[in-house]
């Protein structure tokens, strides 16, 4: 509780701070959020075309 209490006094010793603002910038951690996930899906698919099932030996097609 001690944590709380000190965040509601440090809201009321700066009341026209608190809330006011918009976060500025940031395109870069998106960004840096698609390529990794866009790099494990690749790696993901990779590993689901190197695990692939090969065609048995009296199959005939």
């Amino acid at each position: 509780m001690a944590t709380l209490s000190s965040l509601m006094v440090l809201a009321q010793l700066a009341p026209g701070q608190v809330g006011s603002g918009r976060i500025q910038g940031g395109w870069g951690y998106v960004w840096a959020c698609y390529g990794i996930t866009l790099g494990l899906l690749a790696l993901y698919a990779l590993s689901l075309w190197v695990r692939r099932p090969g065609a048995s030996p009296d199959a005939k097609e």
